[in-house]
C-alpha cells in the first residue's frame, strides 16, 4: 500500500506511466523491488486525482489521490496434495497423543484445500509531511476436504486475519515505521523468527499445507534505518490452536550496520517474557520456558574479496536462562555461487547448521530452543522431515541448486541430510524421545515457484524423504513422498 500510494504521486507529477514488479536473487535476502518507467506514454497516463470510491473501472482501488489511497484486499488460494506413506507409514506411532489428530491416513493421503482472504487497506499521507500513517483489516474463511495427514473431517473457519495499524516516516537518508495489532514479521531470513510461525494452520482451521493464516494474534514492530545503521524491534504473541496454547511472548530488537552494498553485520537479543511451557529433560526438573534470553550475531557477504557470484553468510546463537542453568548453542554457515553470466542464472549452496541438544550427563540444559524458526526453503529442515523435527538437537548438511528461466520462474533443488547431536531427544515428537542413531535421515526436494502475473503466484513441489536408522528402529521405515502444487492470487 505505501509503494502504491507513492507511486500514484509520482505518476500524477511527473505524466508517465509508472509500475514496479518483484524478483528473486538468492544472493539477495527477501526480494527485489524493480521500478519501471515508461516515458514514450505520457498521453496514455490516465488520470486518477480524487477517484471517487465505488468508481466500477477503478476496483480494487476504492479512493486515490495524491496523499491517499484506500483499496480492497482481496486474496486466496487454492491447493491439491497428496502424500505416500505419511509419518513414514505408521502414522499412529508419531500421532497417538496429538491432540489435532482426528481419523489418521493409510498408505496415502489425498486432500484439496483453499481460502478467501477479504478486506480493506490505506495509506495516507499526514499533509504534505513525509508521514504516512497506514492500516489494513481483513478475514480469513479456510477450508480443508478428504484425508490429509492428521484427519479427513471437512473444515470450514472464517476468523480474522489481518488488523494492524501503524505510521511511516521516510525521506532519502532516513526511514522509522511503528506498527501494531494482527499482522506478519521475520527477522532475517526466519533463522530466529519467521512470519509463518505467526500463526497455526493445523486441526479445526484447515489449509494445513497452503498455510493461509501467518499474522500473529498481538504484535508490535519498530523498524528504521539512519545511515548505515537500521534496526528492528519486536513484540510477538502467535496466534496459536486453543488447545495447545502456551501463551508464550516474544520481545527483541535487532539492530544491522551495512558497511557497503555488499556486506552487513547484525545482533539480535530476544527474550521470553511469559510462558506457561517447560522443557523435557532426563531429570524431570522443572524448567520454565519463560525467560529465555537469546543473543545473536549474524552477517552476510555478496563477492567477497572481489570474487563476483560468490555470497557468504553465517549465524551463531547462544541460549541462557536467568534461573537455572543453561547453555545451547544453534549456528550455520553457507557458501554460494552464482554464475549470472550463463543462462538461466544458476547458483548452488552449500549450508552446515547445527542446533545443540542436551547431554543428560550434565547439570547443564543444553537443547536449543527453536523460537519460531522455520521457512519453506530456509528453516524448515525438510518439508517432510520438519513435521518430526524442529531447530533442536539437529545437525542438517543442505545442498541447494537453482535456476531461473526466466524472473517469473524459479526452479530449485534442495538435499538434506539430518543428523541428531545428542541421542537424549526429549522435546521432540514422543516416539522419538531416545534415540538408538544419530542417523534422523535424508530428503530431496524439487520445488518449482513461478509469478504467473501480478495477480496469480503457483508453488508446486515433489519431495521424497528416507527414514535413517534412528526412524527404521522404531518402525518407521517407509519413504515418504508428498506432491504439492499451490496457487496463490490476490488483487
Amino acid at each position: 500500500m505505501i509503494v502504491e500510494a507513492r507511486l500514484a504521486k509520482a505518476r500524477e507529477r511527473a505524466g508517465v506511466k509508472i509500475g514496479y514488479k518483484l524478483e528473486s536473487d538468492p544472493s539477495v535476502r527477501g526480494v527485489i523491488l524493480v521500478v519501471e518507467i515508461d516515458m514514450s506514454l505520457n498521453d496514455e497516463v490516465e488520470n486518477t486525482v480524487g477517484r471517487a470510491i465505488g468508481a466500477s473501472d477503478s476496483f480494487p482501488t476504492l479512493y486515490r489521490s495524491e496523499r491517499a489511497l484506500f483499496t480492497t484486499i482481496l486474496a486466496g488460494g487454492f491447493g491439491a496434495y497428496s502424500d505416500g506413506e505419511p509419518w513414514f507409514g505408521v502414522p499412529l506411532l508419531f500421532n497417538a497423543k496429538n491432540p489435532i489428530a482426528g481419523h489418521l491416513p493409510g498408505s496415502r493421503a489425498t486432500w484439496t484445500e483453499g481460502f478467501a482472504e477479504p478486506g480493506i487497506g490505506a495509506a495516507v499521507q499526514i499533509g504534505d509531511s513525509p508521514i504516512y500513517a497506514f492500516g489494513a483489516v481483513t478475514a480469513l474463511t479456510s477450508w480443508s476436504f478428504g484425508q490429509d495427514i492428521y484427519r479427513n473431517d471437512p473444515r470450514v473457519v472464517t476468523r480474522a486475519e489481518k488488523a494492524y495499524a501503524g505510521f511511516l516516516y521516510v525521506d532519502p537518508d532516513k526511514w522509522f515505521s511503528v506498527s501494531v495489532g494482527r499482522q506478519n514479521l521475520t527477522v532475517n531470513d526466519g533463522f530466529l523468527v519467521h512470519f509463518v510461525r505467526g500463526s497455526s494452520n493445523a486441526g479445526a482451521r484447515g489449509g494445513l499445507y497452503l498455510g493461509p493464516r501467518n499474522a500473529n494474534d498481538m504484535s508490535v514492530s519498530i523498524d528504521g534505518r539512519a545511515g548505515a545503521w537500521s534496526w528492528k524491534g519486536f513484540y510477538i504473541d502467535p496466534d496459536e490452536l486453543s488447545n495447545l496454547e502456551s501463551k508464550t511472548t516474544f520481545l527483541g530488537l535487532n539492530v544491522r550496520h551495512t558497511f557497503g552494498p555488499d556486506f552487513y553485520m547484525d545482533g539480535t537479543v530476544l527474550g521470553i517474557p511469559r510462558s506457561v511451557s517447560h522443557y523435557a529433560n532426563p531429570q524431570k526438573n522443572d524448567l520454565p520456558r519463560e525467560g529465555l534470553i537469546t543473543a545473536a550475531a549474524h552477517m552476510r557477504w555478496r563477492n567477497p574479496v572481489d570474487i563476483k557470484g560468490v555470497w557468504l553468510e553465517s549465524e551463531i546463537a547462544h541460549q541462557s536462562h536467568a534461573r537455572y542453568a543453561m547453555s545451547a548453542f544453534a549456528a550455520y554457515g553457507l557458501a554460494g555461487y552464482m554464475a549470472s553470466d550463463l543462462p538461466w542464472t544458476p547458483s548452488i549452496s552449500y549450508r552446515l547448521a547445527y542446533a545443540s541438544g542436551d547431554n543428560p550427563t550434565t547439570k547443564t540444559y543444553e537443547r536449543f530452543d527453536p523460537l519460531l524458526s522455520t521457512g519453506l526453503g530456509n528453516w524448515l529442515q525438510g518439508v517432510t522431515f520438519g513435521k518430526l523435527t524442529t531447530n533442536s538437537n539437529l545437525a542438517v548438511h543442505r545442498i541447494q541448486f537453482n535456476v531461473t528461466p526466466n524472473p517469473a520462474l524459479n526452479l530449485t533443488f534442495d538435499f538434506h541430510r539430518l543428523l541428531a547431536p545428542q541421542l537424549n531427544n526429549l522435546g521432540s515428537n514422543p516416539a522419538l524421545g531416545t534415540l538408538s542413531s544419530h542417523d534422523l535421515g535424508k530428503e530431496f526436494t524439487w520445488s518449482a515457484r513461478w509469478a504467473i502475473s501480478r495477480n496469480f503466484f503457483l508453488q508446486s513441489l515433489v519431495s521424497l524423504a528416507y527414514p535413517g536408522q534412528a526412524f527404521q528402529s522404531i518402525g518407521a521405515t517407509r519413504s515418504w513422498t508428498t506432491l504439492q502444487a499451490s496457487l496463490y492470487w490476490s488483487l
